[in-house]
Parts: structure tokens; C-alpha cells; sequence
């Protein structure tokens, strides 16, 4: 133990940070606190090969504002050690809902369309999905000088099961399958859950990975982190009233919706990236 606290500090003295608590993101003009996840720290670009391969796999029209990762797994990698990420979650937003401000009464509509279009919104966007997770895939090749192909195979996703004033989440089953110049090298299923939460005006997507048997633990570590985000960030009666006068545009939900599904599953290729570097090793 005393060993690894020595090692630890001299990473943190080269720079490397390993800080918990709140992270502050700027989503369109507001600012937002959004805490850490108990023992999740943010992936940085010294824990190569995930923070790049997470920079290769975003949705288009979203913004990623924080990758997390277990912090055990990120004093790893800063050691340089090969290591298999689980478990990690994710903050987006897409970009035009991003720079607006939205009601509850605005939220209340997006979680009624979430609700009643669920299957058609699934269907939408896994039509889209190929050429996403394609351009994602030339990238992380060019990055690492190989021919690297990940695969969104069967996707199951599951009913809604958190609805509240300012959360609403379902739950998803992914097979993602990995080729390494040509040869394949196995094939996983992931858990993941999508929850979609209105914090003060603005409306954001957290993203929950964790392994096939870990679906109870999606759900709850998204909801309790969406209850600390909001907790974290407090609204007056005044403010509220004042946003929620201003509601009388209307916003294409479907679309935005698709787009957070979107991001929910093409992060969820990231985890993958290590078997490269496993098949490289054996070679």
C-alpha cells in the first residue's frame, strides 16, 4: 500500500491528475456542476489508448463534456499497465438543445415522446448507426496504424424504468464485436444505461457501461448520479418561473431523443479498443 501511494504522488507531481468531486461543464452559456460517481475520476490524455478512442467515438451532433472511469483503472493506465475498462459513464448534450433554454413543461413533452415512441425512436437510429460507428472506426485505425473494425451487433433495448420531473432512463443490451486486420477477436455483450435529466434549464445525457451481468448496477448508479447533479445544482422558485415562461417555441423531441440514443451507443464501443493491444501482445 505504502508502495503504491509513493507511486501515485510522483504521477500527481508529473502532472497527472487524478481529481475527484464535481467537474464543471459549460453546457451552451450555463454552467453546470456534475460530481463524480463514488470512485470514478475523468479520463485525461495520458491514459491512452481510451481517452483517444473515446474522442473517436461521438455521436456527430453531440457534445462530450466528460468521460469517467474507475479510478482504480485510471491509476493503471497512468502506469502504463494494460487495462479492461468494465465500467465507465459518460456526459453529453446535443449541440442545438445545448445552447437553449428549456421548461419542465418542455421536458415533460420529451419524456412523453421517449415514453410513447421508444421502439420507432430505437429503429431510427439503429438505421444510422453504420456509418457512424464506421467513420469511428477509420479514426482509431489511423490512430493506431492498424485496421481496426468494431461492430454494433444485436441491440435489446429494454422499457423505460425511471420517469421523474427531471430524469427519464431506459436500459439497453449491446453485442459489439471486434476485427483486427481482418482476423476477429471476440465478440461481448455490454448493459448500458441512457438517462436523459433536466438540471436547471438544461438538458443532458449520462451514460452508464458496464459488463452483460451489470444492468442493476447501470440503473442505479445513473440514477443516484442524476440526483447529485441536481442537488448540485439549484434553481430558485424565480429562476424557474422565469424559464418556464419562456417555453412558447416548440422543439423537434424525436430528433433530439434519437441523437441521445445515438451517443449512448456508439460510447459504448470504446471499451473494446484494449483487445488490439491484447492480440498485439500475444503476437
Amino acid at each position: 500500500m505504502h508502495k503504491l501511494k509513493l507511486i501515485l504522488a510522483l504521477l500527481l507531481i508529473q502532472g497527472f491528475s487524478l481529481s475527484a468531486g464535481a467537474v464543471e461543464v459549460k453546457v451552451g452559456d450555463r454552467l453546470i456542476n456534475v460530481p463524480s460517481p463514488d470512485g470514478f475520476v475523468e479520463l485525461t490524455p495520458k491514459m491512452s489508448p481510451y481517452y483517444e478512442t473515446s474522442r473517436a467515438y461521438i455521436a456527430p451532433n453531440n457534445i462530450r463534456y466528460l468521460t469517467l472511469i474507475a479510478e482504480d483503472k485510471a491509476e493503471a493506465l497512468l502506469r502504463g499497465e494494460d487495462v479492461e475498462l468494465n465500467r465507465y459513464v459518460n456526459v453529453e448534450s446535443e449541440k442545438g438543445i445545448s445552447a437553449i433554454s428549456v421548461s419542465s413543461g418542455q421536458f415533460a413533452e420529451l419524456r412523453s415522446i421517449l415514453r410513447n415512441q421508444i421502439d420507432e425512436l430505437y429503429a431510427n437510429v439503429e438505421k444510422q448507426l453504420p456509418q457512424m460507428v464506421d467513420e469511428g472506426n477509420k479514426t482509431v485505425s489511423a490512430e493506431f496504424a492498424a485496421d481496426i473494425a468494431i461492430e454494433l451487433g444485436g441491440l435489446a433495448p429494454l422499457p423505460i424504468h425511471l420517469d421523474t420531473d427531471h430524469a427519464i432512463a431506459n436500459s439497453m443490451f449491446m453485442t459489439v464485436g471486434v476485427a483486427v486486420d481482418g482476423d476477429d477477436v471476440q465478440s461481448s455483450v455490454l448493459a448500458a444505461t441512457s438517462l436523459t435529466l433536466h438540471v436547471k434549464d438544461k438538458v443532458i445525457f449520462l451514460y452508464v457501461y458496464g459488463s452483460k451481468s451489470d444492468l442493476n448496477w447501470t440503473r442505479q448508479v445513473a440514477a443516484m448520479w442524476a440526483t447529485d447533479i441536481v442537488a448540485a445544482n439549484p434553481m430558485s422558485t424565480a429562476e424557474r418561473r422565469a424559464v418556464d415562461k419562456s417555453d412558447s417555441f416548440g422543439i423537434n423531441w424525436s430528433q433530439v431523443l434519437e441523437k441521445a440514443l445515438i451517443g449512448a451507443l456508439v460510447v459504448g464501443l470504446i471499451a473494446f479498443v484494449s483487445l488490439f493491444f491484447r492480440k498485439n501482445k500475444k503476437e
